[in-house]
């Protein structure tokens, strides 16, 4: 059997916090990047693109067939979440689940250029500075 495997399996995931509520301030978001990049480390996924808004995030993945979506999300929603909460507890909660669509290639670029604007989309969503926790 070949070891070479080839793929081209591409997915848009987005999750959101507890109640929609605009929680995740600057350095949340900073904690959320860095635990999306961790999740893509453990397992082998290559996020193309992500936003981070104060009340939901999104990600556009490129992944092997033997993974499964749910770890990520799973992996980045608790990394994530035990980051920011360290700073102020309690600072961030997320809903239950997740969402996620697969992606054709020729779709791919639309895709990412969508999870791109998403500032300008949603400026009333940009994470706020952060707040002092003392």
């Amino acid at each position: 059997m070949s070891s070479h495997r080839a793929y081209q399996l591409y997915a848009h995931i987005t999750w959101h916090t507890w109640k929609r509520v605009g929680c995740i301030d600057q350095a949340a978001a900073r904690d959320l990047e860095r635990a999306i990049t961790s999740a893509c480390e453990d397992l082998g996924v290559r996020a193309l693109r992500w936003a981070v808004l104060a009340d939901h995030v999104h990600v556009v993945l490129s992944f092997r067939p033997d993974t499964r979506l749910s770890d990520f999300v799973r992996i980045a929603k608790s990394i994530g979440a035990l980051r920011a909460n360290r700073r102020i507890p309690g600072a961030v909660r997320w809903a239950r689940g997740f969402y996620a669509a697969t992606v054709h290639k020729r779709d791919l670029t639309g895709v990412i250029a969508y999870v791109a604007s998403q500032f300008e989309r949603h400026p009333d969503r940009i994470p706020r500075p952060s707040r002092s926790c003392n």
